[in-house]
């Protein structure tokens, strides 16, 4: 009983600080009374564009600039990271730090004070993985750094996806951490599914969404300082590496 009432607080509480979205904090502070910049995709001809629902890092980025933006995934990354390290640390024989890490990115995912549309989940979920298993952290990332070498949508993806194999072997195919990274894969899915929506039905109307898009934004803010979004009718002046 008294197990089952750690694991109810340990749940509650990860939720309740998932749903805190620095992203919109930021933007309330620097922009007060205006709506969150929100990523905008267009199509290759030029006659649509996704408008992404969600409010993260990324979004803090565009709007002003890679500082802000590295905030923003550092609070977030933190807000997974801590509560999972510190119920690790004082309770290593339980899994209560593996359910307050799935409640963490819930709560991320689909916040209670912002009507349920929040982040990507990307930052929640490294940092709770630098929590539980920083070696794992690095191995599946780095196999969704060579995923994303061929098929880039799902670089991140597959960094979530390759932990369910890597839990599965370093902790037993039964073990609470393998049903922890089903879980965080499954949510991160699920959380990316109204893009989704929105992208097949823009190929049902013959657009193609111009991908390179967002990320010469992302390049053009790191490479200047300077909010990815002035970037937006302008070819991007990056020299590569």
């Amino acid at each position: 009983m008294e197990k089952m009432i750690f694991y109810l607080l340990a749940i509650m509480a990860g939720y309740l600080i998932g749903s805190v979205s620095f992203a919109r904090i930021i933007f309330s502070v620097r922009t007060p009374g205006e709506e969150p910049v929100r990523i905008r995709t267009p199509t290759t001809d030029g006659q649509a564009e996704l408008i992404s629902h969600s409010v993260g890092a990324t979004n803090v980025m565009l709007a002003f600039g890679p500082r802000w933006g590295m905030l923003a995934t550092l609070i977030d990354a933190a807000k997974a990271f801590l509560p999972a390290l510190v119920l690790l640390l004082v309770f290593p024989d339980e899994s209560y730090h593996l359910a307050c890490a799935v409640s963490v990115l819930a709560g991320h995912l689909w916040p209670v004070w912002y009507k349920f549309s929040g982040g990507g989940g990307n930052s929640c979920i490294l940092g709770m993985l630098l929590a539980i298993s920083p070696v794992g952290l690095l191995l599946t990332h780095a196999g969704g750094m060579i995923i994303g070498k061929f098929l880039p949508v799902f670089a991140f993806l597959g960094g979530v996806a390759l932990t369910i194999p890597w839990f599965a072997w370093r902790n037993g195919l039964l073990s609470p951490e393998t049903a922890f990274a089903v879980l965080i894969t499954l949510m991160y899915v699920a959380g990316q599914l109204p893009e989704a929506k929105k992208i097949s039905q823009l190929k049902k109307e013959g657009h193609q969404l111009e991908m390179t898009h967002v990320m010469n934004q992302m390049k053009y803010s790191a490479a200047t300082g300077q909010p990815g979004q002035q970037l937006a009718g302008k070819k991007p002046d990056i020299k590569e590496k």
